[in-house]
């Protein structure tokens, strides 16, 4: 078995230069999700990264439900630990990371709730079962065991039996807005391509940054 000292993987891939990218991050975000779309499981999760002085740094992954012109929307619940540190403390960090295709997209930006109108639309577009689980889990909160939430699961389900179910008035989506962009893409000898945009009075910037 090797130690975990000796695991080493040496990028080789490709390559990317600044002239290949777009002027808009956004764009070039959807360029690059729609070549892993159909080619890796879950292309949609992200590490979302929130922070409070109580409870500090916190990650965890969130699934990418929409790609608007100014940003990224996932949907939670908002009595979550990760909400609560966002009302707190807007700025929050997004990254993905595609191992088959050598690449990470980091994302810094400021989390704002979507419209309560997009929230009920992309509600009304889940699964039943999806649907019946937002409505049972306090998210975050201790429970005794899992039987309580099967209880509960099992309880929702007949009370909405043969009902649309509504969206919960504590379940919604964040816009995270990015301030500034980086894309990865792994080269041989950890000579990494790092290219960044960084936004300034409305206008994108790109850079180059060292590996």
């Amino acid at each position: 078995m090797k130690k975990i000292e000796e695991i080493r993987t040496n990028y080789n891939l490709a390559s990317i230069q600044e002239n290949d990218f777009t002027s808009s991050p956004i764009d070039q975000f959807r360029i690059w999700f729609n070549e892993i779309l159909d080619k890796i499981i879950e292309p949609t999760a992200m590490t979302l990264s929130t922070y409070s002085q109580e409870h500090g740094a916190q990650n965890r992954v969130v699934l990418l439900k929409e790609i608007v012109h100014n940003g990224f929307v996932f949907y939670t619940n908002y009595n979550s630990l990760k909400a609560k540190q966002i009302e707190i403390n807007n700025n929050v960090a997004l990254s993905f990371f595609w191992p088959k295709f050598q690449r990470q997209i980091c994302i810094n930006g400021r989390a704002v709730k979507v419209s309560k109108k997009n929230s009920v639309s992309y509600f009304a577009k889940r699964p039943r079962r999806s649907q019946i689980a937002a409505w049972v889990s306090n998210q975050s909160e201790i429970i005794k065991n899992r039987g309580v939430i099967e209880s509960k699961f099992s309880d929702v389900e007949k009370k909405f039996k043969g009902k649309s179910i509504p969206k919960p008035p504590y379940w919604g989506g964040y816009l995270v807005k990015p301030v500034s962009v980086e894309f990865w893409q792994g080269r041989e000898d950890r000579m990494h391509d790092r290219i960044l945009y960084v936004k300034t009075h409305n206008k994108w910037d790109l850079q180059r940054l060292s590996p």
